[in-house]
């Protein structure tokens, strides 16, 4: 059985950290199992190499998608293909999509959809299975995106929306069916570990920037100009606290770039953490006093391990996440006082509040909530791996 794993990379530690949960499953239920990536700029030759990954052939280019033809391959064609380590959409059997926030008007996902509905299609009626793991979706303005979702996304076996809001762009896009459910973000069951070199965390401020929030598709425009100053205020007010900032890049380049304007407005060095290991990047975060962060998986990675997370918002999925744990009060808004930040920053510290055991309490049942998703994972993939075995 092939499984490809779609939406998943090695720069953003967010995406790495989904790839990582889902490998952990594969090897603990289906461990004869064979992943397939398709390659990238973000998904190079050698780290897909690295987990063994097969090299899924696209015959796709923009709105032409020609990879159905695959299954009139010549066998011996297939063979050779895969003495080069390549195969192709016939040979897959379950698609596991994460593709996180690729699915949105804010992202321009016409094209995004269309191609995943068309798969969902034709892997259902060969017999296999096409999985949305949780992960936050639209909205979805756009006639032709929505006629999209109502005729393909019923096609898959299970369609998680990560959040309230997704699950109602998707209704209202496709309208009740069967295989949506709502589920909570998969990677609080991941466990991080705590790198060698990182010491001495319970006395230092954690920083996670993203570069998202001065783009200009963040809809909350206050924050352009005001992002980067609340960063540096919060470093101030570290040092304030008795604790040491430090800086911790959770993308590559682009969250580089915002990471050195930070370093300027203070006006002195601080530490600079980019860790390649999604598993170490979530260590640090766990092991650190408290995060300062603008990262989804990042304030995940925190939360879920019944931490407080001071965080920033650029789209929908982060009030939805704080909402959930009840930690709203952790969510700042651009342009807020000294003083209020202040503030936030010693309620967050307080690990007696009412705010800090809301989080406590929150992140035992969603992990609970991420064990029945796995169940429901497990019996589609199971079947499919029966049905094979008896063809």
């Amino acid at each position: 059985m092939i499984i490809e794993l779609k939406g998943v990379e090695f720069e953003n530690k967010g995406a790495e950290l989904m790839l990582q949960g889902i490998l952990q499953r594969i090897e603990l239920y289906w461990p004869e199992a064979e992943i397939a990536l398709t390659p990238g700029a973000k998904a190079p030759y050698k780290l897909r190499a690295a987990i063994g990954a097969w090299q899924k052939l696209s015959l796709r280019k923009s709105y032409l998608d020609a990879n159905f033809l695959a299954k009139f391959l010549p066998r011996i064609i297939k063979a050779k293909l895969k003495g080069f380590g390549i195969v192709t959409e016939a040979d897959i059997d379950v698609i596991i999509d994460a593709s996180g926030f690729s699915y949105s008007d804010q992202w321009g996902s016409d094209l995004r959809v269309r191609h995943a509905a068309a798969e969902a299609g034709r892997l259902k009626a060969k017999g296999g299975a096409y999985i949305f793991m949780p992960q936050a979706m639209g909205p979805f303005k756009q006639e032709s995106t929505q006629k999209l979702i109502k005729n393909g996304f019923p096609d898959a076996a299970l369609v998680c929306a990560r959040d309230e809001d997704t699950y109602n762009h998707l209704k209202q896009a496709g309208g009740e069916f069967s295989s949506l459910k709502q589920y909570k973000d998969f990677t609080n069951a991941v466990t991080g570990i705590v790198p060698d070199y990182f010491v001495n965390g319970d006395k230092k401020l954690c920083i996670i920037p993203n570069k998202n929030m001065v783009n200009p598709r963040n809809k909350n425009s206050q924050w352009l100009n005001s992002y980067v100053s609340t960063l540096v205020t919060y470093a101030h007010l570290a040092e304030e606290n008795g604790l040491t900032p430090f800086l911790l890049n959770h993308e590559g380049d682009e969250d580089g770039e915002v990471i050195a304007e930070i370093i300027k407005q203070f006006g002195k060095p601080l530490e600079v953490i980019k860790e390649e290991n999604p598993l170490m990047v979530k260590g640090i975060i766990q092991a650190s006093k408290l995060a300062v962060c603008s990262r989804y998986h990042g304030c995940i990675s925190a939360l879920s391990s019944g931490k407080s997370c001071i965080g920033t918002s650029w789209s929908h999925k982060y009030e939805r996440l704080y909402e959930e744990y009840n930690a709203e009060q952790l969510l700042i808004k651009p342009h807020m006082s000294r003083d209020q930040l202040s503030e936030v920053l010693s309620l967050a510290l307080d690990t007696e509040s009412i705010v800090a055991q809301q989080i406590k309490s929150k992140a035992l049942l969603f992990k609970q909530e991420t064990e029945q998703l796995w169940l429901d994972v497990k019996t589609i993939v199971y079947s499919i791996a029966e049905a094979k075995v008896k063809h």
